[in-house]
């Protein structure tokens, strides 16, 4: 099931929007709740961590939403966040919570419907999308599989290095785990990652040139294709694409 949650303390725009979400072609009664709140506060006591798509005002008594979205990404980091407001626009420090969209309530509706179908299209992406579960420093994060460029190998666990626009944030795009990198290897052997060298497991997906002992990913980061892994891994990544390459 989807979690759709309307978080607004005025009542009658929690009917609008909750009403803007059932008139779309992308709503689905029978695997979508639409959850409402008149507060940011009961909204992260009841459900902050299950949440696939929060609606939010941004100007609420007591906590602001933007307030509300800071202690919703603690736990939760995946779920597809859209401001509502009828006066703020969006604010340099609004992106730090990585909000998908913004409504202005005083937009027609033509608008706010087609914002509507976006979210709902990016709930349902998000929520397909495999995800591995990580746990640093004692707390448990989702991350999305394919916003992952490459793992390392680290002294206890490794390094998991992220795409720059993963909604996932972190400290130089680098979440370290307690996990052994063989685990994960395991673990992903069927979602594109392959193993160019002892050291490391990568994205294939995200590689975007490669040649006979070398491979180059976003970012222009660079990781070398060991002489013992160079066969396996050059198999692996002509198999995913279904099709033969031409090394440089």
């Amino acid at each position: 099931m989807y979690e759709i949650v309307i978080c607004d303390d005025t009542e009658s725009d929690l009917i609008q929007l909750k009403m803007a979400i059932e008139n779309s072609s992308h709503y689905d009664m029978s695997s979508m709740n639409i959850h409402t709140f008149n507060s940011g506060m009961s909204f992260l006591e009841d459900m902050k961590e299950n949440t696939d798509l929060l609606l939010i005002d941004m100007q609420m008594q007591l906590m602001s939403g933007f307030e509300t979205v800071v202690e919703l990404r603690k736990k939760n980091q995946t779920a597809v966040v859209c401001f509502c407001s009828a006066v703020v626009t969006p604010q340099t420090e609004h992106f730090e919570v990585s909000p998908y969209r913004y409504i202005l309530k005083n937009e027609g509706k033509d608008k706010i419907a087609k914002t509507i179908d976006d979210l709902l299209i990016e709930m349902k992406r998000r929520k397909q999308q495999k995800t591995l579960e990580v746990v640093s420093d004692g707390r448990a994060t989702l991350i999305p599989v394919n916003d992952i460029l490459y793992i390392e190998k680290a002294k206890h666990g490794c390094h998991i290095i992220m795409s720059s626009a993963s909604p996932i944030k972190s400290e130089d795009c680098k979440i370290t785990s307690r996990e052994k990198l063989s685990v994960l290897e395991e673990e992903l052997k069927d979602e594109g990652f392959a193993v160019p060298h002892s050291s490391y497991l990568v994205n294939i997906k995200r590689i975007t040139s490669i040649s006979n002992d070398e491979i180059f990913m976003e970012g222009d980061q660079r990781i070398s294709v060991s002489r013992s892994c160079r066969e396996g891994f050059h198999h692996e990544f002509s198999r995913f694409f279904g099709k033969k390459y031409r090394r440089g």
